[in-house]
């Protein structure tokens, strides 16, 4: 059956399953967006950036589970991982926008960033508690279960989130922009085993011609932060549930994929109803 489905007069619906983080602050950013995106599906090409940064990540993991199992973590065998899944997500995920001579260029600006994190203080010397852990908890104030996957989880017990990024960070402000996941992983940490991070870090691999590593750690969420992100995410959550969908103009706009449908709204395409 099919049913129209206009965000701005959408009725409620049930309560969805579990709520991520980054699902929280998608729709937190622009509702619309997500609605395209995450309800209705409209799937775009995958953009240089983004497919790199999948690559990227799906080389750190390989070496985080070398040092996990105790096997080969050499740069030699994690560079053919990452030049396996630079051409295994192209495959399996649908074309990338590139540009003239942009797939090559893209493609050793990986294996540059990759093997300065090899190199860096910052790579992990020991064996992790945990490579991409994947966590669901029930969280006092949530109206639904909490879900995320954890890149890292250090010896010391400390989640790290990798970001791959073409220019160096402010640490204030990337600390500030992802406070609501990095705490929403502490919690899920918190409830799952009971222990308690000494820090909340990200590491960014940013893609200059001489590529940086850049570690910014933020001490563990006291009460109020921890306060502060659950509303967040449960706003979005009730958001989501009574269909509340709206365009939310600002500068994410200008490389935003759902122009044209944004520029439509609120007419919008049909889905096929659950």
């Amino acid at each position: 059956m099919i049913g129209l489905v206009d965000p701005h007069h959408a009725p409620p619906s049930r309560l969805p399953a579990y709520i991520s983080a980054s699902a929280a602050k998608s729709y937190l950013a622009c509702s619309l967006r997500f609605f395209f995106g995450r309800v209705l599906e409209i799937r775009k090409p995958t953009t240089p950036s983004l497919h790199l940064g999948k690559a990227v990540h799906a080389a750190l993991q390989a070496f985080h589970l070398a040092r996990w199992r105790g096997t080969d973590d050499s740069p030699a065998v994690i560079a053919a991982a990452f030049e396996d899944s630079f051409v295994r997500i192209e495959l399996e995920e649908g074309p990338v926008r590139w540009k003239e001579g942009e797939r090559e260029k893209s493609r050793l600006a990986g294996l540059r960033v990759v093997a300065a994190y090899l190199d860096s203080p910052d790579a992990l010397k020991s064996k992790p508690r945990g490579v991409e852990v994947s966590i669901t908890e029930t969280i006092p104030g949530l109206q639904v279960p909490l879900t995320g996957v954890l890149d890292l989880v250090t010896d010391v017990f400390a989640p790290v989130d990798f970001k791959s990024a073409a220019a160096k960070p402010d640490k204030r402000h990337a600390a500030f922009d992802h406070e609501l996941q990095l705490v929403a992983y502490q919690l899920l940490l918190e409830a799952a085993t009971g222990e308690d991070p000494p820090s909340l870090d990200l590491i960014f691999l940013v893609k200059t011609k001489i590529p940086q590593v850049i570690r910014i750690s933020s001490p563990p969420a006291d009460h109020r932060r921890k306060d502060r992100v659950i509303r967040m995410i449960d706003t979005a959550v009730t958001g989501i549930v009574e269909g509340r969908f709206h365009p939310q103009p600002g500068m994410t706009c200008l490389g935003c994929q759902y122009r044209n449908e944004c520029k439509a709204w609120p007419a919008l395409p049909k889905r096929r109803a659950p």
